[in-house]
């Protein structure tokens, strides 16, 4: 399991969603994805796929899963099996 997991930007995806709980609890999913203790890759692409089709945080979402740190992480994950 990677121990160099990348920063996730939680509260500004929090404010970027406002009020929309549907989005507000996949950004969560994909939080507790991200840190329990065997993340899954597919999880983890799926959550993604999902918030990238609301406006208010496709940008930041984007920005952060396409960080290399971020491709790495997703790729260990991959590697490990997990």
């Amino acid at each position: 399991m990677p121990d160099h997991r990348p920063e996730f930007p939680l509260e500004s995806l929090h404010a970027a969603a406002g009020e929309n709980e549907a989005t507000r609890a996949r950004i969560d999913a994909l939080h507790r994805e991200l840190t329990c203790e065997r993340p899954r890759a597919e999880s983890i692409n799926e959550h993604v796929a999902e918030l990238r089709k609301h406006a208010p945080i496709a940008a930041i979402v984007a920005n952060w899963f396409d960080d290399p740190r971020t491709q790495m992480f997703i790729n260990e994950i991959v590697q490990a099996g997990l």
